[in-house]
C-alpha cells in the first residue's frame, strides 16, 4: 500500500481490541483473540502469537524490540524478531486493561482493574513502582520524554515522577471507560477527553487549565484521541466516526464515517496511514494524506495581497513565458502611453532588463521609477537589479526602503520578496532562515512553502553542479516536503520579479531527486523515488508533455545500471523463476513505446541487466495495453525464437501468456493470429489448415497446468476452425506425453466432427500413440511407477497393434511388481497362446507360479522355457539363455550345502515333529520334502543365491541340547531309534525327554538333542566322536535346557548353587560352551520364574554359578576349546564329579578339543593321565606338573586324580619381580663379581632345550637337577619329615608318605623353565578357538563355492600339532646380557621343587620317578652356588 492507493481491508476473522502500529509504521499489529502482526505495503501475515486468553490492548516499544498485550491474566511480552514470548508481567492473574512503554523502552506502565497503576522492569520481569489512586484507575501513560507518567480515573488526572513516583500535579477532570486512548500528552500539554464529551487541554507542569474545546455534539461511546507528529490536527474518534480537528482553531476540518462500528483506531508513526480496527472483524487502513491534502489546502483567505506591480498583457504573458528578448518595444511603448503611471513600466522594464543580465540600464530604469513616484515597486526592482550587478548589501539597504512604503497588508509579502532576493544576492541560508521565520509568524500561509521548497531545489541544483550529491538528496528532499498547492496573484508576482517558475514544481523537484539518488549511487531510493513521483501525475499531461521522454531516457538509465531495484539486484537471484517486470521496467515501456517502435525499443535494452524474458514480456504487455495487438502477437514470437519456449512454461510467465495469446485468438481477424499468419503466407486459412504458431503457443502454455478439456472449453470464441484448434491440442498432448488425454481429445473430436474426414490422421496418430505408451511405460518402469506403466501398456494393446507379445510381456512385468499374480499368469498364457515357441511366455509364466508359491510348476515352466530357449533358431536368444542355471544344479549345490551343514551337527538328532532320531542322511531328506527347498530352486535361475541358502538351511537345522544329570531307566539310542519319543511309555526319564522335545518344539526349532538317546554308544567311533565333538555341539547350539532334578518350582534362590546339576563334572563343559541357557525346575517351570530370553546372562544365574564354580561370569564366558587356559580348566573340573572313573578325563576331551585319545572305559584313572600327557606334549605347558598329593599309574609326573588341581598352580613357580625391583637388583653391588660368560652359557643352554613331550608314558623333562646328600628323618602325626642339608639351598625340609631311606640318588628338580626364561606364553601355539559353526568358505557370501570347497572338510574338530615357535619369537625383547642378567636374579627366587629318584628300568640309559610329596617343597639356590655349577646340572631327565 502507497500513501496515495486507496483504502485497503484486513479481514481478521475475530473481534478486534486494539490496534497498532510499530515505531517504523511498516507493520501494523492486531489484537484480540490473539496478536498478529501484518505488513502494511501489501497485508501479510507475518505472525501470529497466541496468548490464550482475550486480549484487552497492545502496545509497541518505541525501540521496536518488543510488542506487550495486556489481557485477562497480565501481561505478555514478545520478541518482535522471533515473535517468541519473552516474559509474562502479571499481579495475582489481574487483568489488565493498559498498557504503554517508557521512551527507553525499558519499563512498562500498566492499568489493572483496580485503584492502582503499576510500573515493571521488562528486563527483570518485576514490579518497581505502585501509583495510587481513589477511584478506578482508567488510564496510564509515559510523557514523550519519560520523565513523566501520567494516570487518570472519571474524577482526575495525575501525573507523576516516573523516577521515584512523587505525584506532581492533581488535575481536577477525568476520562471515560476506555480512558487510556482518550489521554494524549505532547510537549508540556495534556489532552484530555472527558466523560461529558469534552476535550480539555491542560499544562502538565501546573495542572491548569490551558483551552476548552467546543462540546462534541456526539451521542456515541468515546474511542480516544491521537496527535500526529507534524503536531498540526488532532484525531478523534468514537464508536461510528473518526473526525480530524484544527489543534489551533479547535475547528473540524474532517470527517470519516465507519458506520460498521470502531472498536479502535490508530496513526502511523510517519503520518501517513491511519487503522481503524471495526466490529466486523476488519481493519481498514487509510491514507491520510488522501483524506488530509484535501482539507488542509482547501482556499483560504488570503494572507499576503499582491502589491502594485502593473505591467500590460503582452508583456507579462512573455515574462510568464521566460521569451524576453528585447525589452524596448512592448515597454517603451507603454512608457510613452502610460501617462502618469510611466513609474510603473519603468520599473517593470528595469525587472526585465535585470532578468537579461543587462544590469545599468535596470539600475538606471529603476532609479528614473523611484524619481517620478517613490513606491514598493520601484524599489524593489532596483534591488533585482543591483542584486543581478552582484550588489549585495547595496540592494539590501534600497529594499529595506521599501518598507516606508508599502501598504501595512503587505508587509508579509514585502518580507519573502526581500527573502527571495537574499537566495538570489547568494545568501542562501539567511534567505532560507527568513522564510521560516515567516512560515512560523503567517500561520498556514502555502505560498511561503512554496517558496522554501524552491529554494531548497534550487540549492540542491548548485550541490549537484559540484557533485555534493548526499546534500543535494537532503535539498531536494526537503523542497518535497515544503511543497504545497497553491496558486494565486502573489505567487504570480513573485515569479516575474525573481524569474522562478513554479508551474509543476513539484514534479520538477522529484525529476531532480531521482537524479541526485542515482548520481549518489542510491540506485534502490532513486527508484522509488520516480514510482512515487509517476503515481501522483496525472496520466493525460504525462502522456503528451515532455516529462515522459525524461522517463524513458531515465528508466532506460536505471534499468541499464547494476544492481538496480528489482529489475536487477532482486531479479539476479531468481534470474529465470520469477521474472515478472518490475514497475520501472513497465514505465520504462510505457514511456518508450508511447513514440516509438517496439523493435527499436528492444534493441535499447542491451544494456539491462535484467533477463531478457522480462524485457519482453514488459514489451508485450504494453503493446497490448496501448491496442497494438499485432505487434504485441509479432513481439511474442520473437520472443520465442530467440529465447525458446522454456522461459514462459513455468512461472509467473505461464499465466500472462495464456491470457494474452486467448485475447489475441479471439480477436477480429484483422489484429489475430489468423491473419498474420494469412499475411505470412499469402493465402487465407483453409478448413483443415495446420495449427498456426500462435494457436501453438496457446496450446502448449494452457496445457501446462489446466486440463485439456478446460482449454477446449476456453476456445469458444477464436476464429479458427474447431478441427484445428483440435489437432492443436491433441499434438500438443502428444508432445508432452500425455497420451492418454491424447487419445480422448482425439475420440471427443472424431465423434463431434466425424471421423470419415480424419480418418488417415488418426489412424496414423493412434499407431504413433500406441508406440509411444510403450515408451511412456517403459519410462515408467525404470521409476518404478508400476500402476502407470500397466496403464500405458493396456491402453497400447487396446488400440490393436500388429504384434502385441512385447507389450503383453512388459505389462506381466509391471503387474508383477505390484504383485499381481493373477494378472501376470494370465498374459504369459496369452503370449504362450500367441506364439507357443516363444520362451518369454514360459518365463513370466514361471514368475507368476512363484509369485503364487506353486514351486513345483514353477520349476516346471522354467525348465519348458530353457528348452525353447535351446531350441530356437535364434542365435542372440540362445546366447541370453547362457545366462539362466538349470534347476538340476541348483538341486545339487542346495544338497551339498545341506551336507556341509550337518557334517558339524550332531550325527543323529530328534526331529522335534516326529519326535523320532533322524541320522544326518535322514536330516537332509526332511530339508529336501520341504516348501523352502522347491523355493529356493524355483528362485534361483540366474544366480545362485549362497547367503540365501545358508541362511535357510542354518535356520532349519536349528537344534537344542538338554544338560541334565543321568538316572536309572534312561531311555538309550536302541530303545528309541524304532520308536517316537512321544510313544515311550510313562515313566520320569521317559517325561524328562517328552517334556524336553516338546519344549523344543514349541520354542521353533525342528531339531533337539539328548546324550542318553542320540549317541549310539556301542559304536565306539561315535562315541569316540561324541566325546570330543560334544563341546562343540553345545557351543552350536541355539539353546540349551538344563533340567534341575530336585529343583522344585517353588525353590528360592541359591537352589541352583546346591543343584546335584551343578557338581557334574560333564554339566561343565555344556554350560561353558552353551550361549543361551533356559533353567527348568524338575516340574518343568522355568527357574525362579525367569523371563529372559538368556538365564546365562541373567544376574540371578550369574552370580549363583559365580559361587558354585568360584570363578567370575567373565572368565567362564572367556572360555574356549583348546589348549588355552589349562590350569584354570583343570581347577574347575577338580571340583566336579564323575559316576565312571574315566569320565573326568572324558569330560575333558571336549574342552581341550584332544582328538588322539581313544575312550577305553575300565582302564581307571590312566585315562587321566593320558588326557594330561597329550596336554602337556601338545601345550608345553608344565603348570600340569604342579602339584602334590599320589602320583598316577601313566607317569609318576602326572597325578593318580584330578583333585589335586584344586589350587592356584602359581606357588610352584618363581615368584614374578617388577621392573623396578628387577633392575635394582641388577644394579646392586655383589659380593663376588658377576660371570657374565657364565650367565650367557646358562642362558643360551636352558632356551636351546626342548619343550617337554612324551614318548608313550615316558616324558622327557628339561629341569636344573640337584643331587640330595643323605636325608634325615623325622616322624610327625601327620607322616614323615625328611631334613637334608644342601650346598645348593642350604636346609631343605620335605614331607612325604614315601619310605626315602630306602631311595637312592634322589634330587631336587627345577622345571619351571619358561618362567625363568620370561618366555611370552608357555608354548601356547596350540589351541582351537573357532565357533561350532564355521564359515562353509573362506569366500564372502555372495561368492560361489565350488565342489571341490564344499567336499573338502576343513571344519575338521581334529587338533592340529602343535607348531614349536622359535626362541627368538618367545623372548621378551632386550639385550642379551640383560637378558642373562635378569635370569640369574630370577633363578635365584625361591620356588617349588620336584623331587625324583633313580629307577630301574632296565634299560641303559637312566630313568627317573617323580617322588610325590605331600606339600610344596619350598627351595632357594644359594648366593654361594655358582653359575658354572648350575650350568653343570642342566640336563633332560627320562621320568617313568
Amino acid at each position: 500500500m502507497t500513501e496515495h492507493s486507496g483504502p485497503i481491508e484486513i479481514d481478521v476473522g475475530s473481534d478486534i481490541r486494539a490496534v497498532t502500529f510499530t515505531t517504523n509504521g511498516e507493520y501494523l499489529v492486531s489484537g484480540g483473540s490473539g496478536v498478529r502482526v501484518w505488513r502494511v505495503k501489501d497485508t501479510k501475515l507475518m505472525a501470529t502469537m497466541e496468548a490464550y486468553t482475550v486480549i484487552l490492548c497492545i502496545a509497541v516499544s518505541k525501540d521496536g524490540e518488543w510488542i506487550a498485550a495486556g489481557t485477562g491474566q497480565g501481561v505478555i511480552v514478545w520478541d518482535t524478531k522471533t515473535y517468541e514470548k519473552a516474559c509474562t508481567l502479571k499481579k495475582d492473574s489481574e487483568a489488565v486493561y493498559a498498557v504503554d512503554f517508557s521512551p527507553d523502552s525499558s519499563r512498562l506502565v500498566t492499568r489493572m482493574n483496580g485503584n492502582i497503576a503499576i510500573v515493571w522492569d521488562i528486563t527483570a520481569g518485576k514490579q518497581i513502582q505502585t501509583l495510587h489512586h481513589e477511584n478506578t484507575v482508567r488510564a496510564a501513560k509515559y510523557s514523550p520524554l519519560g520523565d513523566r507518567i501520567v494516570t487518570g480515573t472519571i474524577l482526575a488526572v495525575r501525573v507523576w515522577d516516573s523516577n521515584d513516583g512523587r505525584l506532581l500535579s492533581d488535575i481536577k477532570g477525568g476520562v471515560p471507560v476506555w480512558g487510556n486512548d482518550c489521554l494524549l500528552c505532547f510537549n508540556n500539554n495534556l489532552l484530555v477527553v472527558s466523560w461529558d464529551k469534552k476535550i480539555m487541554e491542560f499544562d502538565a507542569s501546573t495542572g491548569s487549565a490551558a483551552s476548552e474545546w467546543p462540546f462534541l455534539d456526539i451521542d456515541d461511546t468515546h474511542r480516544g484521541i491521537s496527535l500526529p507528529k507534524h503536531g498540526k490536527f488532532i484525531t478523534y474518534s468514537t464508536t461510528r466516526t473518526v473526525t480530524f480537528w484544527d489543534i489551533s482553531t479547535h475547528s473540524q476540518l474532517a470527517l470519516i464515517d465507519y458506520p460498521q462500528g470502531i472498536s479502535s483506531f490508530a496513526l502511523s508513526p510517519d503520518d501517513r496511514f491511519i487503522a481503524i480496527g471495526g466490529e466486523d472483524k476488519k481493519i481498514t487502513i487509510k491514507s491520510l494524506s488522501r483524506i488530509t491534502n484535501s482539507t488542509l489546502a482547501s482556499p483560504l483567505p488570503p494572507t499576503f495581497q499582491e502589491p502594485d506591480i502593473q505591467i500590460d498583457d503582452a508583456a507579462l504573458d512573455s515574462a510568464k513565458q521566460d521569451q524576453l528578448t528585447d525589452p524596448e518595444p512592448p515597454f517603451t511603448e507603454t512608457i510613452t502611453n502610460s501617462g502618469h503611471q510611466t513609474h510603473h513600466a519603468l520599473a517593470n522594464r528595469a525587472l526585465v532588463q535585470a532578468r537579461l543580465q543587462q544590469s545599468d540600464l535596470a539600475i538606471d530604469d529603476a532609479e528614473n521609477s523611484i524619481k517620478i513616484h517613490p513606491d514598493v515597486n520601484g524599489y524593489i526592482k532596483k534591488s533585482v537589479a543591483l542584486v543581478s550587478e552582484g550588489k549585495r548589501s547595496e540592494a539590501c539597504r534600497v529594499y529595506d526602503l521599501a518598507f516606508r512604503h508599502c501598504d501595512p497588508t503587505d508587509v508579509d509579502l514585502i518580507l519573502l520578496i526581500k527573502a527571495i532576493v537574499m537566495f538570489m544576492a547568494g545568501e542562501h541560508r539567511d534567505a532560507i532562515s527568513r522564510v521560516d521565520d515567516l512560515i512560523a509568524t503567517v500561520h498556514l500561509n502555502s505560498i511561503c512553502y512554496v517558496v522554501q521548497a524552491y529554494m531548497y531545489h534550487l540549492l540542491g541544483n548548485l550541490q549537484m553542479e559540484t557533485s555534493n550529491y548526499e546534500v543535494a538528496i537532503r535539498s531536494f528532499e526537503r523542497a518535497g516536503a515544503q511543497m504545497r498547492s497553491y496558486a494565486g496573484p502573489d505567487l504570480s508576482a513573485i515569479s516575474l520579479i525573481s524569474g522562478w517558475k513554479f508551474d509543476g514544481l513539484d514534479i520538477t523537484v522529484q525529476q531532480y531527486l531521482c537524479d541526485a539518488l542515482y548520481a549518489a549511487g542510491c540506485i534502490k531510493d532513486a527508484g522509488d523515488s520516480l514510482l512515487k513521483m509517476l503515481n501522483t501525475v496525472d496520466e493525460a499531461v504525462y502522456m503528451r508533455g515532455p516529462l515522459i521522454e525524461w522517463v524513458s531516457d531515465w528508466t532506460h538509465r536505471y534499468l541499464s545500471a547494476p544492481q538496480s531495484e528489482g529489475d536487477a539486484a532482486s531479479n539476479s537471484a531468481q534470474h529465470y523463476e520469477t521474472p515478472t517486470p518490475t514497475p520501472l521496467l513497465r514505465e520504462w515501456a510505457k514511456a518508450t513505446l508511447a513514440n516509438g517502435e517496439w523493435q527499436d525499443a528492444l534493441v535499447s535494452t542491451a544494456s539491462f541487466t535484467l533477463p531478457r524474458v522480462t524485457t519482453y514480456w514488459a514489451v508485450c504487455e504494453r503493446l497490448e495495453t496501448m491496442d497494438r495487438v499485432t505487434d504485441a502477437i509479432e513481439c511474442f514470437h520473437e520472443m520465442t525464437n530467440e529465447l525458446g519456449e522454456e522461459v514462459y512454461i513455468s512461472g509467473p510467465l505461464t499465466e500472462w501468456v495464456a491470457d494474452f495469446m486467448q485475447r489475441c485468438l479471439s480477436a477480429p481477424r484483422s489484429d489475430g493470429d489468423i491473419a498474420l499468419d494469412a499475411t505470412r503466407d499469402g493465402n487465407a486459412p483453409t478448413l483443415h489448415a495446420s495449427p498456426t504458431p500462435l494457436l501453438q503457443e496457446w496450446a502448449k502454455v494452457n496445457l501446462t497446468h489446466d486440463s485439456w478439456k478446460d482449454v477446449l472449453a476456453s476456445a469458444v470464441n477464436f476464429t479458427v476452425p474447431r478441427v484445428t484448434i483440435y489437432r492443436a491440442i491433441y499434438e500438443r498432448l502428444e508432445t508432452i506425453d500425455r497420451i492418454m488425454d491424447a487419445l480422448e481429445c482425439v475420440n471427443q473430436m472424431t465423434s463431434e466432427l466425424g471421423e470419415e474426414q480424419h480418418q488417415e490422421s488418426v489412424l496414423d496418430f493412434r499407431q504413433r500413440s500406441s508406440r509411444k505408451l510403450e515408451d511412456l511405460g517403459d519410462t515408467a518402469v525404470d521409476a518404478q511407477r508400476y500402476d502407470e506403466a500397466i496403464s500405458q501398456y493396456t491402453t497400447a494393446v487396446s488400440l490393436n497393434p500388429p504384434s502385441p507379445q512385447d507389450l503383453l510381456i512388459k505389462r506381466s512385468k509391471a503387474f508383477l511388481a505390484t504383485g499381481s499374480w493373477k494378472q501376470v499368469l494370465d498374459d504369459a498364457n496369452q503370449v504362450i497362446m500367441l506364439d507357443p515357441s516363444s520362451p518369454w511366455g514360459y518365463e513370466m509364466k514361471h514368475a507368476a507360479l512363484q509369485k503364487a508359491g506353486d514351486y513345483d510348476n514353477a520349476v516346471d515352466a522354467f525348465e519348458t522355457m530353457l528348452s525353447k530357449i535351446a531350441q530356437s533358431p535364434d542365435l542372440s536368444v540362445q546366447l541370453h539363455g547362457d545366462q539362466y542355471i538349470s534347476p538340476s544344479n541348483t538341486r545339487e549345490t542346495i544338497r551339498k550345502i545341506v551336507q556341509r551343514t550337518t557334517r558339524h551337527l550332531p550325527r543323529v538328532l530328534i526331529n522335534t515333529a516326529t519326535g523320532r532320531l533322524y541320522d544326518r542322511a535322514e536330516q537332509a531328506s526332511a530339508f529336501e520334502s520341504l516348501p523352502i527347498f522347491n523355493e529356493l530352486v524355483s528362485l534361483m535361475t540366474t544366480r545362485i543365491d549362497y547367503v540365501r541358502i545358508k541362511r535357510e538351511v542354518r535356520q532349519y537345522f536349528r537344534y537344542a541340547m538338554l544338560s541334565h544329570k543321568w538316572e536309572e531307566n534312561e531311555p538309550l539310542f536302541q530303545q528309541v531309534m524304532h520308536i517316537a519319543v512321544y510313544d515311550l511309555d510313562n515313566s520320569a526319564t521317559h517325561d524328562k525327554l517328552q517334556m524336553f522335545c516338546k519344549i523344543v518344539r514349541d520354542a521353533g526349532f525342528n531339531w533337539a538333542w539328548c546324550d542318553t538317546c542320540c549317541i549310539n554308544k556301542s559304536d565306539h567311533f561315535v562315541l569316540q566322536e561324541a566325546l570330543v565333538a560334544m563341546f562343540k555341539w553345545y557351543q552350536g547350539s541355539a539353546m540349551m535346557i538344563v533340567f534341575l532334578r530336585g529343583v522344585r518350582s517353588s525353590s528360592q534362590i541359591g537352589a541352583l548353587v546346591k543343584s546335584i546339576w551343578n557338581t557334574r563334572a560333564w554339566t561343565l563343559q555344556e554350560y561353558v560352551a552353551s550361549k543361551i541357557i533356559h533353567f527348568y525346575t524338575e516340574d518343568w517351570t522355568l527357574y525362579l520364574d525367569l523371563q529372559s530370553t538368556n538365564h546365562k546372562e541373567s544376574p540371578e544365574v550369574i552370580s549363583e554359578m559365580e559361587q558354585a564354580t568360584g570363578v567370575s561370569a567373565q572368565q567362564l564366558m572367556a572360555l574356549r576349546p583348546g589348549l588355552m587356559s589349562i590350569r584354570e580348566k583343570l581347577r574347575l573340573a577338580s571340583t566336579r564329579q564323575t559316576t565312571l572313573v574315566e569320565d573326568a578325563a572324558y569330560s575333558l576331551l571336549g574342552i581341550f578339543s584332544v582328538t588322539g585319545i581313544p575312550a577305553i572305559y575300565g582302564e581307571g584313572e590312566g585315562s587321566l593321565g593320558r588326557l594330561l600327557a597329550h596336554v602337556l606334549a601338545g601345550s608345553g605347558d608344565v603348570s600340569i606338573l604342579a602339584w602334590t598329593g599320589e602320583s598316577g599309574s601313566f607317569n609318576s609326573c602326572l597325578p593318580a586324580n584330578i583333585t589335586v588341581f584344586n589350587g592356584p598352580a602359581t606357588s610352584h613357580f618363581p615368584l614374578p619381580i617388577p621392573d623396578v625391583d628387577m633392575e635394582r637388583i641388577i644394579a646392586a653391588p655383589s659380593s663376588s663379581p658377576f660371570d657374565l660368560d657364565a650367565a650367557l652359557k646358562l642362558y643360551d643352554r636352558l632356551d636351546q632345550l626342548p619343550a617337554p613331550w612324551f614318548a608313550a608314558s615316558r616324558m622327557k623333562l628339561p629341569c636344573i637337577a640337584f643331587q640330595l646328600p643323605p636325608l634325615s628323618r623325622y616322624r610327625t602325626r601327620s607322616g614323615r619329615l625328611y631334613r637334608v642339608d644342601t650346598v645348593a639351598f642350604g636346609t631343605v625340609e620335605i614331607k612325604t608318605r614315601r619310605d626315602l631311606s630306602r631311595m637312592d640318588s634322589l634330587y631336587l628338580i627345577h622345571p619351571w623353565l619358561d618362567a625363568i626364561l620370561e618366555r611370552e606364553q608357555l608354548r601356547s601355539g596350540a589351541h582351537i578357538e573357532d565357533d561350532v559353526t564355521p564359515p562353509l568358505s573362506p569366500h564372502t557370501d555372495d561368492e560361489e563355492i565350488s565342489d571341490e570347497e564344499i567336499d573338502d572338510d576343513t571344519s575338521s574338530l581334529a587338533e592340529p600339532e602343535p607348531p614349536l615357535l622359535p626362541a627368538s619369537s618367545r623372548m621378551v625383547p632386550m639385550d642379551k646380557e640383560t637378558r642373562a642378567r635378569r635370569l640369574v636374579a630370577r633363578l635365584r627366587q625361591p620356588f617349588g621343587a620336584l623331587l625324583v629318584t633313580l629307577a630301574a628300568s632296565g634299560r641303559r640309559a637312566v630313568d627317573y620317578r617323580r617322588v610325590a610329596a605331600d606339600s610344596l617343597i619350598t627351595v632357594q639356590i644359594q648366593e654361594n652356588v655358582s653359575l658354572v655349577d648350575i650350568l653343570d646340572n642342566v640336563c633332560t631327565l627320562d621320568v617313568l
